[in-house]
């Protein structure tokens, strides 16, 4: 299996959403130790404190927030965030993938991620031309030699609940072979 790997620190710009497992430790005056869900509002309910409203920021955005609010609401205490468990969201890899369809990934999955769920790029798809499609709208165009030649991911961008990666039919096509440095279909 290919699985984005899960036990790298989360990304800065990580945005909080729904279902996401966020981790709170307090040290100090008081000592606690909780783990609260984000609800489908878009807000994790602290116990004794009330409702903090967090989906839609980022994770530095949200640690800052909850830092704030819990340095407000009790004084004297040190105060650790982190994200316990990530949320998993449906994806559709469409086209000329070798098994289209929904797929279940990890909210750190990126367009190649999705790929690989689908068994990689069928004999009628294309690799120069994989798109990425949110809510009908042609996001990124992603170009999988770059990546397999050139060793540039930066394209290779972080998929969200409902994206599209549609893999488009492979156009002309011409075969060389012979003494060149890079026998192949072009």
């Amino acid at each position: 299996t290919f699985a984005p790997t899960m036990d790298i620190a989360i990304p800065a710009g990580y945005v909080v959403a729904p279902n996401d497992r966020i981790s709170i430790q307090i040290f100090g005056k008081e000592s606690n130790e909780l783990e609260l869900e984000v609800n489908r509002e878009g807000q994790i309910v602290f116990p004794s404190h009330g409702p903090f409203s967090v989906a839609g920021l980022t994770f530095t955005e949200m640690k800052r927030l909850l830092t704030a609010k819990i340095k407000e609401k009790v004084i004297g205490v040190d105060v650790v965030i982190g994200m316990a468990s990530l949320r998993s969201m449906r994806v559709f890899v469409l086209g000329g993938a070798y098994k289209p369809g929904p797929y279940n990934l990890s909210s750190l999955s990126s367009i190649t991620h999705a790929i690989f769920a689908a068994g990689g790029i069928s004999d009628i798809g294309s690799l120069r031309n994989i798109q990425l499609k949110r809510t009908g709208k042609l996001i990124k165009t992603f170009d999988l030699y770059d990546l397999l030649i050139q060793g540039d991911s930066s394209n290779d961008v972080l998929l969200q609940s409902g994206d599209v990666v549609f893999i488009a039919p492979v156009g002309k096509t011409v075969s060389i072979d012979g003494e060149v440095r890079r026998p192949a279909i072009y």
